[in-house]
């Protein structure tokens, strides 16, 4: 059974419409080639064909179909590289935020300025060996006491940066990139909301599926997400999509999967900061400001997830990639004082170390100068506590607490110059031994976590090698693989970019061979339908009554 005459015409009015649609999805290809994070459009279509299997069909009847028929248009995109990108960005973000706070950090401890550590350290060995050197009845310790107090002052600076550092980076944290976050999460939900809607009335909404798209990526720089894409049946024939995006979280030595996004509802992050501890919690979800997640048996849960969370002296940080990972572990990891060397040597490592340097130099340095005890077991002769702390203590020093004893500046204390003052000998025995034990390996001991009145020790050596071997070099390697890591990721997601542009990037060359061709089909679908209006003038006008 063939077509009726005119049926033509509606297929050569289809390919017109087709191919003028599709010129219209080049053009605007060709329009955003330089828009970021656009994705190329193509135009769906079909052939559409005749209801086969009529019995009043005949077996040898030609079979002509209907022309085409456009179903929508659609986004090319590779849904395993949108999730291997997303992986990777979340790698890249740990690695780069780790990486700028360990910059900073070596910005503190910078030995090439005058005023280093390192340079202090020598200039005190340095005075003492004058001061070893000279005779006399009462020795002027001033230029020792001159010396330390420019040590103590790079102790005081570097403590201060560093708590300024720590600041800053706490401070950035909550106020930035919390709040990025928790902007995103919302964006992406109306998006949702959006797209979903358009949807519904017959639009694909392209272009909000490209916002959406784009904000998926960057909040999968902050934290890991999975997507979860799920089709809504509206009819028979009609159909939605459903977007959930969820974090995952190592707990209890398992991944769980908590949700951030479900369509139009959403949920938060927010931070506090305690003795320099950054707790941070993924509050419930909400929907216009109201919760709306609920228990099985229907009453309101208390949805809030720990990302860190602290118990005793134990530091758990169960996020596991992105900014926030490496934000975090920088915040709140200490590395060999948390009681675990394998754990992120953060800013309290740094802190910590650096203390633990301040108090064993004061302690060591205050025990050389007590003084000596007579006959009778009475003090006798110079001597006492060269530091003590802003309080007053002689003990617990750390880099932001020491200060020169007051009494050594008035000149109650002075620098204990022999071992026993009623020798006659000029010799500064004592002196020696300051320098000694400025050389002289020492043990640098850190309590252990959980223990009572036990310590461990973390390395031996002098002060200068353990300033160089724990806090410097420490630092740059630190610094060097966090770099290599940071790089490798960046190659790696590159490769991965790059493979995302050739499947979904707009390359000039193709779309301008599918305007040839789509120019091609319309110009063959107009001389179809002159074609056919000419066959019908013909037959209409052309034609008459034989014999007339």
């Amino acid at each position: 059974m063939l077509r009726a005459t005119f049926a033509g015409f509606s297929v050569a009015r289809g390919a017109l419409t087709a191919s003028q649609k599709a010129l219209d999805v080049t053009g605007q290809n060709i329009s955003n080639v330089y828009t970021a994070g656009y994705t190329r459009q193509r135009l769906d279509q079909v052939s559409m064909s005749m209801g086969y299997g009529n019995y009043s069909y005949s077996n040898y009847t030609a079979q002509v179909g209907n022309g085409v028929l456009i179903t929508g248009i659609s986004q090319i995109r590779d849904p395993y590289l949108d999730i291997q990108y997303r992986n990777q960005m979340a790698n890249v973000g740990a690695s780069d935020a780790k990486n700028s706070i360990l910059e900073q950090v070596e910005g503190v401890f910078d030995e090439t300025m005058k005023s280093s550590i390192k340079d202090a350290f020598s200039d005190l060995e340095s005075k003492l060996l004058d001061l070893a050197n000279s005779t006399g009845s009462e020795l002027d310790d001033s230029i020792v006491r001159a010396s330390m107090q420019s040590l103590v002052n790079i102790f005081h600076a570097n403590a201060t940066n560093l708590a300024d550092k720590r600041d800053q980076i706490t401070d950035d944290f909550e106020n930035n990139s919390i709040r990025q976050v928790n902007a995103l999460l919302k964006d992406i939900a109306e998006l949702n909301k959006s797209i979903k809607n358009s949807q519904v009335l017959g639009y694909p909404a392209l272009e909000l599926q490209d916002d959406r798209n784009n904000k998926l990526d960057e909040l999968a720089s902050y934290i890991p997400i999975e997507i979860i894409r799920t089709d809504e049946k509206l009819s028979s024939t009609e159909k939605v999509e459903n977007v959930q995006v969820n974090i995952l979280l190592n707990k209890n030595q398992k991944f769980e999967r908590f949700t951030l996004i479900d369509n139009d509802k959403y949920g938060s992050f927010e931070s506090e900061t305690a003795d320099k501890f950054t707790e941070v919690t993924l509050n419930h979800l909400q929907y216009n400001g109201n919760t709306v997640v609920t228990n099985p048996d229907g009453t309101p849960a208390t949805a809030e997830t720990a990302i860190t969370e602290k118990t005793g002296d134990t530091v758990n940080i169960f996020i596991e990639g992105g900014t926030f990972k490496g934000t975090l572990d920088m915040l709140n990891s200490s590395g060999v004082f948390d009681g675990d060397a394998a754990t992120e040597k953060g800013l309290g490592y740094y802190e910590q170390a650096f203390d633990l340097l301040v108090d064993k130099f004061a302690t060591v340095m205050n025990e050389l100068n007590q003084k000596a005890n007579d006959a009778n077991g009475q003090p006798t002769g110079d001597g006492g506590n060269l530091f003590t702390t802003n309080t007053g203590a002689t003990s617990g020093f750390t880099a932001a607490n020491i200060k020169i004893n007051e009494d050594w500046i008035r000149g109650i204390v002075k620098l204990k110059a022999k071992q026993d003052p009623t020798s006659g000998s000029t010799q500064n025995d004592n002196i020696n031994k300051f320098i000694d034990n400025l050389n002289k390996d020492q043990k640098f001991e850190v309590p252990i976590p959980g223990a009572t009145n036990t310590t461990s020790t973390i390395y031996t050596g002098n002060f200068y090698n353990y300033y160089v071997n724990t806090i410097e070099s420490t630092l740059g390697i630190e610094q060097q693989s966090t770099k290599n890591l940071l790089d490798n990721h960046v190659t790696v997601i590159n490769t991965i970019a790059q493979s995302k542009d050739q499947v979904s990037g707009v390359s000039l060359d193709e779309e301008g061979v599918n305007l040839m061709q789509y120019q091609q089909s319309f110009t063959a679908a107009s001389r179809l339908m002159t074609s056919l209006d000419e066959i019908l003038d013909k037959l209409i006008n052309g034609t008459g009554v034989c014999g007339r």
